[in-house]
């Protein structure tokens, strides 16, 4: 069984040997045992160790002046299980460097052999502890994931944003939130030591305002009171992007826990699930390591047999000789092209997936993994009255905007600031709730439409008639009146002097101004602004 499998860029200060001396050095301390690096880097055929464990290497050839380039090595360390008999866990390291002085690639697997079906214990997902000796002493490349646990705030939600939805992105995020007592489902740092590699860690402060923070990055993207969110790498859907998330909630977390299951295990095996296959594609085996070295034997043959004196018979096998460098070469090619197909059809099955979960969970009416935890009834009961509340003619202004934003949520974003304006209305007695709800609806619906079939403003607007559109302001904006109707969304500030009108009088009651912005590359309609007429 394949358990955990990584891949790294390391630039160590002594090369190749400093990683090879840091593996002879863990395989010495687990078998309590001296192992020699030197001979670990020229290659072991098989080493039985004092606790009973196996030690081989594999390595290309050097030659007289020392290390040759590309170089290629792989160890593997294989011990039996203490607890469970017929098990055996096999540990290798690839290391790979392309020519002196550029950086070393690095491969990490883990895996479990079982002599028979009955061998069925369940097994605990870990990493091999030289995991976290090779970051602290090898240097690795910057954009390797988990370096450092990041902090996900009200002023780094933007930035936050553009890398979750960054297209480059291809590794998981992990975001954790405090619950009631200040404290993190697992300590942040031991999470990070854990992933790294893998996975991102983002904790969001205790004290940070997480309804803010979710206004800028969305639901699906943050958690809150001591919940645990995995966000998966965007995948390309019949309707764009796709991210596939993990939940879980604070209940699930204490279950675990109070099951004497390991919190770390379970969030590790959740992303292995995903990124075991990729990786194990990219480890440098022991099988990879001796195609390097004969592939590598053969170039020089061929490159002695040309600079000698041929005959017919040595012009033949030369001609044999690169023949079989080619075909090796066009098989290469051939298995990763095999490879990246199936890792594309695996993704497409998994969007399939969760398309069906969605379809299920909305017939069946059964709260999905990735909900936001309340009740379904709680979610309905507001959704309900409002509703009824429309039928009647005498919504508020705030449920006339819970709806739109439900029903549309796919075509207009309400900003925080427009739903604060909403209440304000609604505390001043507001009376045009059902022309607030045909106003809004339009803008969601006949403008919108306009807008993302390519037409103009001009023509979009007539949708409203001729007294509930204004593009910009009657009167000059003051340099006040410009910051009352300027608004942020996603890091930008726009303002937005278009807005929809009902009433003249300068009362919360029965006045509407509906100040909104159209984003044209994201096809979306942004409110600012809903409730009392805004001073000039």
């Amino acid at each position: 069984m394949l358990v955990y499998a990584n891949n790294f860029l390391f630039e160590p200060n002594k090369g190749a040997e400093q990683i090879v001396q840091l593996i002879a050095k863990w395989v010495g301390r687990r078998a309590k045992s001296f192992v020699d690096s030197r001979r670990l880097a020229e290659g072991i055929r098989e080493l039985t160790l004092r606790d009973g464990s196996i030690l081989t290497s594999r390595a290309t050839s050097s030659d007289i002046k020392g290390r040759t380039f590309p170089f290629w090595f792989c160890a593997q360390l294989s011990h039996r299980d203490n607890k469970i008999s017929g098990r055996r866990w096999i540990t290798e390291i690839g290391l790979h460097q392309e020519a002196e002085g550029q950086p070393i690639e690095c491969s990490l697997l883990l895996r479990t052999d079982e002599v028979s079906a009955r061998v069925n214990a369940s097994i605990q997902v870990t990493r091999p502890k030289l995991v976290e000796q090779l970051i602290l002493s090898c240097n690795p490349l910057g954009q390797t994931p988990g370096l450092k646990v990041k902090q996900l705030t009200l002023e780094s939600a933007s930035a936050f944003l553009r890398e979750v939805e960054r297209d480059e992105r291809s590794y998981p995020i992990v975001i954790m939130s405090s619950n009631h007592d200040n404290q993190y489902p697992v300590a942040p740092e031991r999470l990070r030591s854990i992933l790294v590699g893998l996975a991102e860690v983002v904790c969001v402060p205790a004290e940070e305002d997480t309804f803010a923070i979710e206004e800028l990055v969305g639901r699906r993207f943050i958690a809150f009171g001591g919940a645990l969110k995995i966000v998966f790498p965007g995948r390309k859907g019949d309707r764009g992007l796709f991210y596939e998330t993990v939940l879980l909630r604070p209940e699930e977390i204490s279950d675990l826990l109070d099951s004497r299951q390991s919190l770390e295990s379970e969030i590790l095996s959740t992303i292995t699930h995903r990124t075991n296959l990729p990786f194990s594609w990219r480890h440098i085996s022991p099988e990879k390591v001796g195609q390097a070295a004969l592939r590598a034997q053969l170039v020089e043959m061929i490159e002695r047999v040309k600079t000698g004196n041929q005959s017919d018979e040595l012009t033949e096998y030369v001609a044999l000789l690169e023949s079989a460098d080619q075909e090796l070469q066009s098989k290469d090619k051939e298995l990763a092209c095999i490879r990246s197909n199936l890792e594309e059809k695996e993704q497409e099955v998994r969007v399939l997936q969760a398309g069906i979960a969605n379809l299920k969970h909305a017939l069946s009416g059964q709260q999905s993994n990735d909900d936001s935890g309340d009740g379904l009834l709680e979610v309905l009961a507001p959704l309900r009255d409002t509703v009824t509340a429309v039928l009647k003619g005498s919504p508020s202004l705030q449920q006339t905007v819970d709806l739109i934003a439900t029903l549309y949520s796919d075509r207009i974003i309400f900003l925080e600031t427009s739903k604060s304006s909403a209440k304000e209305s609604d505390r001043g007695g507001f009376r045009e709730g059902a022309k607030a709800f045909d106003l809004l609806q339009r803008l969601a619906t006949e403008y919108w439409q306009q807008l993302a079939d390519g037409k103009s403003d001009q023509q979009a607007k007539a949708v409203f008639g001729q007294n509930s559109y204004a593009a910009n302001e009657a009167s000059a904006l003051s340099n006040d009146g410009k910051r009352r109707r300027t608004f942020s969304y996603r890091g930008r500030d726009f303002l937005m002097e278009t807005h929809l009108k009902h009433g003249v009088k300068d009362s919360l009651a029965e006045t509407l101004r509906v100040h909104f912005e159209w984003l044209a590359q994201e096809n979306k309609i942004i409110v600012g602004h809903c409730g009392k007429h805004l001073n000039f």
